[in-house]
This record gives structure tokens, sequence and C-alpha cells, in this order.
């Protein structure tokens, strides 16, 4: 019987080194995958503006005065001026990577429509004064 409880622990230890193991030869990867420079976050909790740029581009600035372009997936096309235009956040109102929030729009009084962000530019000042 002991024997069989140190074979299972063995059997865990060993397991649990492999799955340690196979993490550290994906963590380069990822780190590969990752924009170079420190990562930039919007406070949507305190947006001085956002904008339609585009039918599927929105321009948004905090209260910080750092600005982005968000590109929106489908079906989130043809946005305009007149639509309401909303967020849902998963977590904190930080906007830092496009799984953070989701997008929200309603036309008139329909109800709204939830759209994926398929990426965030950061703009400097500059580029953001030109919008």
């Amino acid at each position: 019987m002991k024997s069989a409880i140190k074979l299972a622990v063995l059997a865990a230890v060993t397991l649990s080194g492999l799955g340690a193991l196979s993490l550290a030869a994906a963590a380069p990867e990822d780190k590969a995958a990752a924009p170079a420079g420190k990562r930039q976050c919007f406070d949507a909790g305190h947006l001085n503006r956002k904008m339609v740029v585009d039918k599927t581009t929105i321009l948004i600035e905090d209260g910080f005065g750092r600005s982005a372009l968000l590109k929106l997936n489908a079906p989130c096309q043809n946005l305009d001026d007149l639509d309401k235009i909303g967020f849902e956040f998963f977590g904190t109102t930080q906007i830092c990577d496009k799984r953070d929030v989701k997008i929200l729009y309603s036309r008139f009084d329909e109800a709204p429509v939830r759209c994926l962000i398929d990426s965030i530019t950061p703009l400097s000042k500059e580029e953001a004064r030109k919008y």
C-alpha cells in the first residue's frame, strides 16, 4: 500500500515537472510574439473623447491624454457618428489588450450589438490631433 502511494506521488511530481518544462519551453515563443517595448493601457473609465473614424475604427482618448485607434471585427461594420457606443469590460476599465473589452453599439432604439476588437494602435499626441 505504501509503495502504491509513493508511486502515485512520484508520478504526480514527474508529470508536474514535465508540465513546467513544456511551459518553460513555450515562454520564449510568447515573448517573441509580444510587441517590443512597454505595453500601453488606456483608461476607458475616464474617456475624454471617443469618435468614429471610419466604418470599423473608433478613436479613444483617456483622461491622461493617451489615444488609440480600436479596429473592430465583423459584425461591427458600418459604424457612424449617430450610433450609441459603449463598452463591456472584463475586469477593470483599463484597455491594455483587445480581450479586455467589447464595444457595444446600437442605432436608434435597437438592441446593442457586441463587437470584438481586432487591434489596438496607440497614437502619439501629434497623430491623435489629426483626427
